[in-house]
């Protein structure tokens, strides 16, 4: 399991990397457009565009870092924090899953937009590039946040055992068998 969270400690920040940079994007390409729209009196007309695409894609791979890192970012803290044992992780695995079958359900449906001729050969109007690209980090993000709710159990459950005294199942064997 060690193995499974380091990879994915590393996609995780490769996602945050790419929100970096297309924030950076959004933040110089938004002065660029103040600056011209305001001293020479005229913009470029792939950049609104461009800014939008940007939002959406670190909307999705920052909503799924935060997913992960936040444990779950579905979470009824309120409640939560005032149950113990077996109540609570039943709770968080109530959550947990219904946070997996909508982002499967929703990564479903990004996927199959995302493949559809109308999608992949219609060319964005400032950019002119396929839409498939702007579609791509919908599809990507909510595919991160599936595996990460998949991961979600492991750690919960791990937690419980651990808490409760009993060896986690990845450590039973251990270095003296």
């Amino acid at each position: 399991m060690k193995v499974v969270e380091h990879i994915l400690d590393a996609v995780c920040l490769i996602a945050k990397m790419i929100a970096a940079l297309m924030l950076g994007i959004m933040l110089v390409v938004s002065l660029v457009e103040i600056a011209r729209r305001y001293i020479a009196g005229y913009s470029f007309p792939w950049a609104d565009e461009l800014i939008r695409y940007c939002i959406v894609g670190v909307a999705m791979l920052g909503g799924a870092v935060a997913f992960r890192q936040a444990g779950g970012l579905v979470a009824f803290d309120l409640i939560l924090t005032h149950l113990k044992g077996s109540v609570r992780l039943a709770l968080e695995l109530l959550i947990n899953t219904i946070a997996l079958l909508f982002c499967t359900y929703m990564f479903r449906n990004a996927v199959r937009t995302l493949t559809t001729p109308s999608i992949v050969k219609q060319i964005s109007i400032g950019l002119k590039v396929s839409m498939f690209w702007p579609y791509l980090p919908i599809a990507v993000g909510l595919g991160l946040m599936v595996i990460f709710a998949a991961e979600r159990y492991f750690k919960l459950i791990g937690g419980y055992l651990a808490q409760r005294g009993a060896p986690p199942a990845a450590e039973e064997g251990g270095a003296g068998a």
